[in-house]
């Protein structure tokens, strides 16, 4: 059935194009390319070719070093890298005295009742407890912060703030830093088109680990999906770029579609929305590669555009030549650095 899935993908790859070729730049917001920039275009074209012309012959196994991954579903090939990385560091009783110096947190508190109680002495939601009208309510959320329920911190703390407040990074802090899994997937476009890259990342010590599953052919996007499942199991906390809307529900819909289960109910700090909260007049737009330009100060080269992924790939479906897989490999890698990157400079930003 999948070999039949596989040959029908295949013959429709090549009928819908999801981008366009333009030669004026325009600035845009959304997480799809649906443009590219002529310029772009003709480098990327070129470096394709020249990726084809050097590993002409030679096997996947042999240019990309890795091992082939056994799961209940099939096999799936498993790449392994690590980097070095300086991130802000996470002091969780200064979390705790930001969090609850804001009393507006507080049914029936607003910012002139917050100042007209800080001025009584009322500094923070702890000086509350024992307040005849706010009380009952300061006890409640302390004892969901005490008891280290960040889901239900958050989910407190979103009921009078959006999802992008500073707040709300602030409660994600108190996991574990090496609960952090920063997430990112490759795809063959738009949904119902299959993964074909699932990179995984997570942080220990000065180093962070990067994890891929490499669908080498389709058939192996259902061993891939329960690698990357595998992940998911205990107290994780994601962190993607907006993985809200995309990656998640992606991942969510192939799981559906090969019929398996995975637990997709866990906290997922998207940096999108901290990000455009944070840096949007200060950036020409909210593009992950833009923000790494700008404020990371990383610049790619030989990368290939998002919306050029298909096209690589199925250029190496086509011919088995694995070069035009390296630069949707290191893309893939980059982007859960710069995750990771921008994770720490929101931190740095809101200290």
């Amino acid at each position: 059935m999948i070999d039949k899935i596989g040959k029908r993908w295949r013959e429709s790859v090549d009928k819908v194009r999801e981008y366009e070729v333009i030669k004026e730049r325009r600035i845009e917001t959304g997480f799809i390319p649906s443009f590219i920039l002529d310029t772009e275009y003709q480098k990327a074209q070129s470096l394709k070719q020249r990726l084809l012309r050097n590993y002409n012959g030679k096997s996947l196994e042999e240019v990309i070093k890795g091992e082939e991954l056994k799961t209940k579903k099939g096999t799936c090939y498993h790449l392994l890298d690590y980097y070095g990385v300086n991130l802000a560091k996470i002091d969780r009783d200064d979390l705790r005295k930001k969090v609850i110096s804001d009393l507006k947190l507080i049914y029936g508190i607003g910012e002139v009742t917050e100042q007209i109680l800080k001025e009584e002495g009322y500094k923070t939601i702890e000086d509350l407890v024992e307040h005849p009208r706010f009380g009952n309510d300061a006890k409640k959320f302390l004892e969901v912060l005490d008891r280290c329920d960040i889901s239900g911190v958050i989910d407190w703390i979103s009921r009078w703030y959006p999802k992008s407040h500073p707040l709300v990074l602030y409660a994600s802090g108190f996991h574990d830093i090496e609960d952090f899994l920063f997430l990112d997937i490759e795809t063959m476009g738009l949904f119902l088109r299959p993964i074909i890259l699932f990179g995984i990342a997570r942080i220990s010590g000065e180093k962070i680990s990067i994890t891929q599953y490499l669908v080498r052919d389709i058939q192996e996007e259902p061993p891939a999906l329960v690698a990357t499942f595998s992940h998911l199991e205990g107290d994780v906390a994601l962190v993607t770029f907006n993985g809200r809307t995309f990656d998640i529900p992606y991942m969510r819909e192939r799981a559906v579609y090969y019929r398996m289960k995975a637990d997709f109910e866990k906290l997922n700090v998207d940096l999108l929305y901290f990000a455009r909260r944070a840096w949007k007049e200060r950036v020409p737009n909210c593009r992950l590669s833009t923000i790494e330009k700008y404020l990371i100060g990383h610049e790619r080269k030989d990368d290939v555009p998002s919306a050029l992924v298909p096209e690589f790939y199925e250029t190496y479906l086509r011919t088995k030549n694995p070069g035009p897989l390296i630069p949707i490999i290191e893309h893939n890698k980059q982007d859960l650095v710069t995750l990771a990157n921008i994770f720490s400079k929101l931190w740095e930003e809101w200290r």
